[in-house]
This record gives structure tokens, C-alpha cells and sequence, in this order.
């Protein structure tokens, strides 16, 4: 099955609105992505019915690969989209049966104010 067609070009064409992430490393690299914006609260936690709401996003893994960034590159990183700064305070991989690599990564977000 082609989850990037069948499921994530769809969502990501019709939610997903354009993104930057700045990483932390020593140039400020700034690198264009679309996101798919969770700011008005993203379940975490080992039980999402009692689990915590915080601000997030979503991304495809495919996307960041294809633009030569490397997942742990994700830490400390800031993303800029809908006219907000988050800084990313963690991620996961949200993977699908055919493997991590053709998912989704969530994002765990804290508002920048730097």
C-alpha cells in the first residue's frame, strides 16, 4: 500500500501549510517544509483519553529526508508557520505498517519568543 499517496499527499495537500525549521547548528539553516499545524493541542501520553494536550505539528518523514535533514537535527530546532515560532521540544515517529521512513513525525512544540 502507498501511504504517500493514498493518504499523506491528500491530508498534507488540503491541511498542510507552509513551514520553516530553523536548526540549531552554527549557520541558522533554514529549510522549507509543510506542516500540518496541531497548535490547538496534540494528545501525548501512554493514555490519550487522560493523556496531556500541548501544542504540535506533524510532518512527513519523507519531506525532512528529502531535504538532506537528519531527524535528530529536529532537536532544538525552531519551526516558523501560520505566523507563529515554536521551539521543538521533542519528537516521535509516527511510522505505518511499511515502515518509520514512510510515516509521519509529530512534533512537540513550546512557543519561541527569541
Amino acid at each position: 500500500m502507498d501511504y504517500a499517496a493514498l493518504l499523506f499527499d491528500p491530508a498534507y495537500g488540503i491541511y498542510g501549510v507552509d513551514g520553516v525549521l530553523t536548526l540549531a547548528d552554527t549557520a541558522g539553516t533554514q529549510v522549507p517544509l509543510t506542516v500540518i499545524d496541531k497548535t490547538a493541542g496534540l494528545p501525548i501520553g501512554p493514555n490519550v483519553e487522560i493523556g496531556t494536550v500541548v501544542p504540535g505539528a506533524m510532518l512527513r518523514f519523507s519531506d525532512l529526508a528529502d531535504k538532506g535533514v537528519d531527524r535528530d537535527a529536529l532537536d532544538e530546532a525552531t519551526i516558523a508557520f501560520n505566523g507563529n515560532t515554536w521551539r521543538i521540544a521533542s519528537h516521535f515517529p509516527k511510522p505505518v505498517p511499511t515502515g518509520e521512513g514512510n510515516g509521519e513525525i509529530v512534533l512537540v512544540l513550546e512557543r519561541f519568543d527569541g
